[in-house]
This record gives C-alpha cells, sequence and structure tokens, in this order.
C-alpha cells in the first residue's frame, strides 16, 4: 500500500451528489497530518507580500512558473501593469467575460512528501480509481499539478470540452478563512430559458461546448471549504465557474489541479454567439 492509497479509496467509497449535476465532493481529503504539511510548507505559503510585483518575484523563487491556462495571460510584467491600473477588458470580442488572470504552477518540489503527494496524483493506481469511479471508457491521460490563480482569474459558466474525461480541484488554501472569500468554484444550472442548449451538444458532435454568459446560468453551489476535492465527467450539463477579484498579497488561491484528457483529435469549438442567435429564433 502507498501511503496515499488512501485518497483512491475514499473516492472509490464516496457517493455522487446530482445537483446541480452528476459529481463527487469530498470533504477533508487529505489526512489532517498530510493537510497540515501541504499547507504548512514555505514553498505552498508564506508571509504577506507589499505587492503584486513582489508576489511575482516571490513565486518565480519558490519554483512557480506561469502556466498557459484558460481566463489567463502568460506575461507576468502585462499582468502587473494592468492589475496596478485596474486595466482589465470588459466583454472581450468573442468571450463572455469581462476579465482575465494570470496562473503559476508550481515546478519542482522542494519538499520530499509533497513530491510524493504529487507523484501518487499522476500514478497509474490514482487515475484507475477515476476510471472506474466515472466508467470513463476512452484513453486518457492525467495530468495533476499546484497551482496558484491570482486576482481577476475568471472563467465564466462551460462544461469544459468533450475531449476532457474528468476534472478535479482540490483547495489547499492558506487557512479557512480563505473560505469566505470570492475565491471559489461555481457549480451552475442552465436557466430555463437556455435549457435547450444541452440537448443541443448533446446531438450536435461536430462541435465542441464553449463558454456561456454567467446571466445565462444559476450558481447552486459553491466548492469553498479547504481540503475539499470536487470530481466530475464533462458532459452536457456540467456547468462550472469562477470569477474572483481578490488582495492577492495576503494568500492566493491555490489548489491541487487536476484532469484527464483524452488521447486523440480535437473537435473545433463553437462560439456562444452561436447560442444566442438560436434562442432569438426559437
Amino acid at each position: 500500500m502507498n501511503e496515499f492509497s488512501y485518497l483512491s479509496e475514499k473516492i472509490l467509497k464516496s457517493e455522487f451528489e446530482y445537483i446541480p449535476f452528476k459529481h463527487i465532493l469530498i470533504e477533508d481529503f487529505l489526512s489532517e497530518e498530510h493537510f497540515q504539511k501541504v499547507i504548512n510548507d514555505p514553498q505552498i505559503h508564506w508571509d504577506a507580500n507589499k505587492n503584486t510585483e513582489e508576489l511575482v518575484n516571490t513565486l518565480f523563487q519558490n519554483g512557480y512558473e506561469v502556466q498557459k491556462f484558460p481566463g489567463c495571460i502568460t506575461d507576468p510584467y502585462e499582468y502587473i501593469q494592468r492589475y496596478n491600473t485596474n486595466d482589465f477588458p470588459k466583454g472581450r470580442k468573442g468571450n463572455p467575460v469581462e476579465s482575465f488572470g494570470i496562473t503559476f504552477r508550481l515546478g519542482k518540489y522542494d519538499n520530499p512528501f509533497i513530491d510524493r503527494l504529487v507523484t501518487y496524483l499522476n500514478s497509474s493506481e490514482f487515475k484507475l480509481a477515476l476510471i472506474n469511479k466515472f466508467d470513463i471508457k476512452f484513453k486518457t491521460r492525467i495530468i495533476t499539478a499546484i497551482q496558484k490563480n491570482l486576482s481577476h482569474y475568471e472563467i465564466s459558466p462551460h462544461p469544459d470540452v468533450r475531449e476532457k474525461a474528468l476534472t478535479y480541484l482540490l483547495n489547499i488554501n492558506k487557512d479557512s478563512s480563505v473560505d469566505d472569500e470570492n475565491v471559489h468554484t461555481h457549480l451552475l444550472e442552465f436557466k430555463d430559458d437556455w435549457k435547450f442548449i444541452p440537448e443541443y451538444w448533446r446531438t450536435n458532435l461536430s462541435k465542441n461546448r464553449c463558454w456561456i454568459p454567467w446571466e445565462w446560468c444559476n450558481s447552486k453551489k459553491v466548492c469553498s471549504k479547504n481540503n475539499s476535492i470536487v470530481l466530475f465527467a464533462p458532459n452536457i450539463d456540467t456547468l462550472h465557474a469562477i470569477k474572483m477579484e481578490y488582495d492577492h498579497t495576503k494568500f492566493q488561491r491555490t489548489q491541487l489541479y487536476g484532469n484527464l484528457m483524452g488521447v486523440g483529435d480535437i473537435v473545433p469549438q463553437m462560439n456562444w454567439k452561436e447560442l444566442k442567435d438560436m434562442k432569438n429564433v426559437r
């Protein structure tokens, strides 16, 4: 038995929840001993920074790298300038979002314990537990990493693309005070006027699912508790989103982020405006 095998067992023994869509939410996912080792590690959390420039330098010094990620730009200097002047584009052409952030991924783990943990969460044993629990039938590769999302990170509601087999997010924030901050993942459902969209996605396989405006949905659950993990297999109704504006010099939204990605062709993504036009002619 691996020292982290209990994590796979927790997933295999967990019950599915169905509101607003099929998912698993497990609180106290890591054991208390393991959780404390993670959040108290100086490479994961540190004292408050004076400003965003110092924060970015601290991230680089601690082994973080800018990660290309949805809802984010990759130029840290542009991000600092925009953040300091509050110069974020509103309603960017082709996207129903009003902002963007920047994501940093930890590239090297100084603490052997955390290195072993992330290695396990990328292992065949953990992957097999996910595949069995969610009955995944197609070939996938697993990706798990520690990430920090800085302020103004936003992804509007979306169910994830067809090529993604599983999404999982584990909160490893600095302390429980972050639970009440507006930095967490929302699980949503379509409003009545837009409930035709899942059926369209079900039957039109030549187009990939896309981001949609917040006002088309209702938020039904917020995954905010520290040391909780949410897992779901992307489908036509698995709407999730995040929109945050917070003081990232005091703490950063930190997660063990993971997914199972399919191996093969990528279906072209449709534009949300096509769905809006469909509603207008209904």
